[in-house]
């Protein structure tokens, strides 16, 4: 799994959502599940307020589970200063870097000046995770469409892990209960057939929000791969779910493939 977001206070809470929905997938235990969490928002915590001086830039967050254990890496391109305890009158309070050491199995911290900060962080499961080995095709990795907030994951985490990002944003942009609810089904939907729609092993979507508005692009899909991905929607001998329950849909050509645009739209 891996998130590319802007360093905005709360986008660590949709950092926390996604490891939620990655947990539940491959049964990482509650108890653990909280050590992530929390170890994971100091190291985002640590991105919002120090990594970039005056503008904001990126927060980039990979997470790999394997068999007993789940790497994760929080990295950003700032000034490279080393996570520290946030001041006390900072708006956000960080627990301390000491915790991350106590909640972690290793975590290491590599940067320097001007080079960003990459904080690498092992967690370790008592019982083997359930990992079903699925993926994508065998093609190249292609680079994901450009957005505010970019998802990419693999296999069994692309439905629990898009869910949870589009959740958060859908009630970000005001959206009622019913359209969020319709918003994660065109999620589902999209999850439950782009493995074959992409060339490589990721599912890439882009989200970009505005008040009352998701525009999601799925890509860089596979020649045809758009219309497949709306074909395989129709349930029950109704039109796609792609199509009812978007506003606005379009297939686009970019280098290397297609792209999928849909607009999700509460216009009560």
């Amino acid at each position: 799994m891996r998130l590319v977001l802007s360093n905005r206070p709360d986008n660590v809470a949709l950092v926390r959502q996604a490891l939620g929905g990655l947990a539940a997938s491959v049964g990482i235990h509650e108890n653990l599940l909280a050590d992530m969490k929390t170890a994971v928002s100091e190291a985002c915590n640590n991105v919002v307020l120090h990594a970039y001086a005056d503008e904001g830039g990126p927060l980039e967050v990979f997470v790999c589970p394997d068999a007993h254990e789940i790497a994760v890496v929080v990295c950003d391109e700032g000034t490279g200063i080393q996570p520290r305890e946030p001041e006390p009158e900072a708006a956000m309070q960080g627990v301390g870097l000491s915790l991350i050491q106590a909640l972690t199995e290793k975590v290491e911290f590599v940067g320097g000046a001007d080079q960003g900060t990459e904080v690498r962080m092992t967690f370790r499961s008592e019982r083997p995770l359930e990992l079903s080995g699925e993926g994508a095709g065998d093609g190249a990795e292609l680079d994901p469409p450009p957005g505010d907030t970019v998802v990419s994951a693999s296999g069994q985490l692309v439905a629990p892990v898009l869910g949870s990002v589009i959740a958060v944003l859908a009630a970000r942009a005001g959206f009622s209960v019913e359209r969020l609810s319709e918003a994660q089904i065109v999620t589902d939907a999209i999850a439950a057939h782009a493995v074959d729609a992409f060339p490589g092993r990721h599912v890439h979507a882009a989200i970009d929000t505005a008040d009352r508005r998701l525009d999601l692009r799925v890509g860089p899909l596979v020649d045809g791969g758009g219309d497949r991905l709306v074909a395989s929607s129709a349930v029950g001998g109704l039109a796609p779910v792609l199509e009812r329950l978007t506003d606005e849909m379009a297939i686009e050509r970019r280098d290397g493939g297609e792209d999928l645009r849909l607009a999700i739209v509460d216009q009560r």
